[in-house]
């Protein structure tokens, strides 16, 4: 039997992302937007104790994933398309929704900023690069297909293309 699953956080990029250079300076700090909390030099979801200590003394600020969305500053598109896609919509849009939401426990930063759906195709926006990297490797893991990475000569740019033109 397996023990529990421990999940790190991991370091924040600031050498790649603008949006993380104005971090607060204060120790507490609280999206005005979103509600998650600047602490201990990381954004974390709130949770009762932060909460409570955030109502008396944190600042109040934007955190850089609500910045980027009001800016419109995706980091990463995942494009998904071919005939399976439009036979399984609701099912692809169950699991995106589940990889964001996962993702937000690690890291409340990385979130889809918006789903576009055009003809047969669905255009996803990341507010950063490894997001849609991942969602590309559960689409491709999940259902098979043809999976295609592309990066900015900068990285800081991710276009992840999914295909699968059979039907089941």
């Amino acid at each position: 039997m397996k023990g529990p699953r421990i999940i790190q956080k991991k370091a924040i990029d600031t050498a790649h992302d603008s949006y993380l250079l104005g971090l607060p300076p204060e120790e507490l700090a609280v999206c005005k937007v979103c509600g998650v909390v600047w602490h201990s030099k990381h954004w974390s979801l709130p949770n009762e104790t932060l909460t409570a200590a955030s109502n008396d003394k944190a600042a109040q600020t934007t955190c850089p994933a609500c910045r980027k969305t009001a800016d419109r500053f995706p980091q990463g598109f995942v494009t998904i398309q071919g005939a399976f896609t439009v036979e399984h919509k609701d099912e692809i849009l169950n699991l995106l929704r589940n990889k964001e939401s996962r993702a937000l426990h690690i890291n409340p930063l990385e979130r889809i900023m918006e789903i576009k759906e055009s003809g047969g195709s669905m255009e996803v926006t990341t507010t950063t690069d490894k997001l849609a990297q991942r969602i590309g490797r559960m689409l491709h893991k999940a259902y098979g297909g043809e999976i295609e990475y592309k990066w900015s000569s900068d990285n800081k740019l991710a276009r992840v293309y999914w295909t699968r033109n059979d039907s089941p």
